[in-house]
């Protein structure tokens, strides 16, 4: 059996613990970013980087992806080649052919890597991603949504560039 005194130190031992937690906890200040800053690429080489529209929530977004291109998974590791001139996009995946580019009559394939092993594609894509809080959304080029499943994207949103008329 509990005694008072030992329940009452029980008790002001949890409270001054959650105190603690409370204390220590970080006071999260949530900021969103700008159109226009500067973010880093999954799969992109260069070039001009997409505005994220407004979403149907009224939200903005942040540009996560560019996809010039295609992928190929391998045992050791994922390689992004452009589809038009076949430049490696992920220079640091060593163990990716330095160029592969797609046929003109057959497509997009996947060549042997640098250690021998057979890809498989995963990916063969030209369009760009923003994260918004109510879900990502992905465009091609030309504007159309890919992933019409999530309610909160705008189903047409061609790529503009800052600063651009178009």
């Amino acid at each position: 059996m509990v005694s008072f005194t030992t329940a009452l130190s029980l008790a002001s031992l949890f409270a001054a613990a959650a105190a603690r937690n409370v204390a220590r906890s970080p006071n999260v200040d949530l900021h969103r970013r700008l159109t226009g800053q500067t973010v880093a690429f999954a799969c992109y080489g260069g070039g001009g980087d997409c505005e994220c529209p407004t979403d149907l929530n009224g939200d903005s977004g942040v540009l996560i992806n560019v996809y010039p291109g295609y992928q190929c998974a391998y045992a050791g590791g994922a390689c992004t080649w452009d589809d038009k001139t076949g430049a490696l996009q992920n220079t640091f995946q060593t163990n990716c052919p330095s160029s592969a580019p797609c046929s003109t009559t057959g497509g997009c394939s996947c060549p042997h890597d640098n250690n021998g092993d057979t890809g498989v594609l995963i990916n063969q894509f030209t369009g760009y991603q923003c994260a918004y809080a109510g879900g990502a959304c992905t465009w091609d080029f030309s504007g159309a949504l890919q992933n019409t499943a999530q309610t909160n994207c705008p189903t047409s949103a061609k790529c503009v560039q800052s600063g651009s008329d178009s």
